[in-house]
């Protein structure tokens, strides 16, 4: 199941408090309840099995063993953002879910300065630095990022195999 994310990485709807806005108790628009907290980590993560990557999608092949893989045309744009923007040397794109939304959690993309080494998942793909804590990967495993530029949609996609279900307005999924 693939959820759209139309926000640029400076408006990610998580800054807003969740899919449709400010709401703290829940998504007036659809009804939700607020969503839980996020499952906190608790054994070390077992092996995840690789998923593969849909056909339509075109990833890096160094990056084949990354939980979440970029599309080329993601890279292009997160580069782009990078040049244009006042993006810290040395940043690195990273991929958070956290409890939010109609459906109870939300992904976003952000940059980070800091990269911890212990529980961090990092990889590099088409020359973007991507790094996501490991305790994200049973919820992310197989996810492909993609940027779309149509008329009638823009943004980044998520594409994620581990969604059970999805918000109305695409921001938000189940596992």
């Amino acid at each position: 199941m693939s959820t759209d994310t139309t926000a640029t990485q400076a408006e990610a709807p998580a800054a807003q408090g969740g899919c449709c806005g400010s709401n703290p108790s829940g998504c007036s628009s659809h009804g939700a309840a607020p969503a839980a907290e996020a499952p906190a980590a608790e054994a070390p993560p077992q092996p995840l099995q690789q998923i593969e990557v849909p056909s339509q999608y075109v990833t890096d092949p160094a990056a084949a063993e990354a939980p979440v893989r970029l599309t080329e045309k993601a890279s292009v744009e997160i580069k782009r953002f990078i040049s244009e923007k006042n993006v810290p040397d040395g940043a690195v794109l990273r991929i958070v879910v956290k409890a939010g939304g109609c459906s109870g959690f939300e992904h976003t993309l952000g940059f980070d300065t800091r990269v911890d080494e212990a529980s961090d998942l990092v990889s590099e793909q088409y020359g973007v630095p991507v790094v996501m804590e490991g305790k994200f990967a049973p919820f992310m495993q197989g996810t492909v990022v993609d940027y779309l530029d149509g008329i009638d949609k823009r943004g980044f996609k998520f594409d994620n195999p581990n969604a059970t279900g999805s918000c109305g307005c695409g921001s938000s999924f189940s596992v």
